[in-house]
């Protein structure tokens, strides 16, 4: 057998082994061969191999299953259950290697005896929820050490092979270093699209992609960042933050840092300062 074909025969084996179907949910298209060919078939590269994934499905299923996945995995590395806004189950392992991240391995579908799925979906897809088998976490649990183990080991001869996409950290590198250089001024994700030499729109598809947010909550999140640093370490004053921030004045930098935060600014340094350990 070609070698290149060993991680999707993988995969079988591995469905067959557990009894649980399996999809591989790559980051903006990184697992690729040298031809641009994909690793994985359409069968282990969507969840609409799954009836009740397939029945209704919409952009809410993209956004859960892709962008809101993405942005939890981007903070954990250990594999978790999630249910979806259909009220299916399943267990996620993040695809990493050292502190990269390329996508999400999805085992198995459940419900829970008290899910529910929301109205809007068609007659049918009622009729094929009531088939999905029940949750047992402890089998759950027991479950997960093979599927992590597994997922290492994909990621592991994806890299030997060649198979994943060397791109993908230059793009991620290059849009962060971008934001690190300019998140002190005003500007747009044009600046940013021509720095990559792609289009805005384009561009606005692969950072939500790669970070799992929108461009204008990735580059809040870094000026935010940067804000508690100085709120933390220096005694500038917010008029002062803000303008080294890239926020119009204090008024603008209090408005966003509440509701994000929850707290004030000024709180958030009171409350650092009194307990060091807590930031």
């Amino acid at each position: 057998m070609d070698s290149r074909l060993f991680p999707e025969a993988s995969l079988r084996a591995l469905e067959k082994m557990t009894g649980l179907k399996i999809t591989v949910i790559d980051n903006d298209g990184i697992l690729r061969h040298k031809q641009g060919r994909p690793v994985f078939s359409p069968y282990f590269s969507s969840h609409c191999k799954n009836e009740p994934c397939r029945i209704g499905f919409c952009d809410k299923c993209i956004e859960n299953c892709r962008f809101l996945m993405n942005r939890r995995c981007l903070d954990e590395s250990e594999p978790f259950l999630s249910a979806c806004w259909k009220g299916l189950t399943q267990l996620v392992i993040p695809l990493r290697h050292g502190n990269t991240f390329y996508g999400m391995l999805y085992a198995g579908l459940w419900r829970t005896k008290n899910a529910y799925f929301p109205e809007g979906l068609p007659k049918s897809f009622g009729r094929v929820f009531g088939k999905v088998p029940l949750l047992d976490k402890r089998k759950g649990k027991e479950l997960i050490p093979l599927l992590a183990v597994h997922a290492d080991g994909l990621v592991y001869y994806l890299r030997k092979i060649h198979a994943i996409n060397d791109e993908y950290d230059f793009r991620r590198k290059t849009v962060e270093d971008f934001l690190e250089r300019n998140f002190q001024r005003s500007f747009g994700i044009s600046e940013l699209a021509e720095a990559l030499g792609r289009s805005p729109s384009h561009t606005s598809v692969m950072v939500r992609r790669l970070f799992g947010i929108p461009f204008s909550q990735l580059l809040r999140r870094k000026r935010l960042e940067k804000v508690e640093t100085y709120l933390a370490s220096t005694d500038f004053s917010l008029h002062e933050i803000a303008g080294r921030c890239g926020f119009s004045g204090e008024f603008h930098l209090g408005k966003v840092f509440r509701s994000v935060r929850g707290i004030p600014p000024g709180r958030f340094r009171r409350e650092l300062r009194k307990n060091p350990l807590s930031g």
